[in-house]
């Protein structure tokens, strides 16, 4: 049973290993927007027809944006993967003197009454701040990108998934404490 919630987690965390990879686009993009500033170039390209995001011009505020975006994404996705495999910031000075099973049961209890519920509220709210982008037809008035939607529905979906790895990692821990273990396939130790 202990397996199957860790590829589930697994799953939910492939977004982050994904988002990862945005890092290469990120200091071109970064990279491109100094030497355009530098040389005093704004416009980058220009085409007839509209591309989702972009319009129909790619310029030095849609390169910005565009980090942000990407910057965004790394951050919400990559902390759904950083909270699967514990390295997310956590308040340890006092839990580390309790013995194993105490701490097991202090993280079941912070996963379900804190972060479960705040994940929740973001989830929540998160969809109403991507929808109204989706319906008034948001987007950069400044010649950046456009499409706001987009980016603003990653919040609901990212904190959607955090909320799943905090329960599946809730009920991964009271299984853990009620005596069953990975290495055993979920059998009674």
């Amino acid at each position: 049973m202990i397996r199957f919630l860790q590829r589930l987690q697994a799953l939910c965390t492939w977004p982050g290993r994904v988002v990862g990879w945005l890092i290469v686009p990120l200091i071109l993009s970064v990279c491109l927007a100094v030497l355009a500033a530098q040389i005093g170039v704004n416009m980058l390209a220009e085409w007839s027809d509209p591309v989702p995001l972009f319009g129909k011009a790619l310029t030095v505020n849609t390169l910005l944006d565009l980090q942000w975006h990407i910057f965004a994404l790394i951050v919400l996705f990559g902390g759904v993967y950083a909270f699967r495999d514990n390295n997310h910031v956590a308040v340890d000075v006092f839990a580390s003197g309790l013995p194993v099973r105490v701490r097991l049961a202090i993280r079941i209890f912070g996963d379900l009454v804190f972060l479960l519920p705040f994940c929740a509220i973001i989830a929540w709210y998160g969809y109403g701040f991507a929808e109204k982008a989706w319906v008034s037809g948001e987007g950069s008035t400044y010649g950046g990108l456009l499409d706001r939607w987009a980016i603003k529905a990653t919040i609901p979906a990212a904190f959607s998934l955090l909320g799943l790895c905090a329960l599946l990692r809730a009920v991964s821990t009271a299984l853990e404490l009620a005596g069953f273990s990975s290495k055993t396939d979920g059998k009674p130790q």
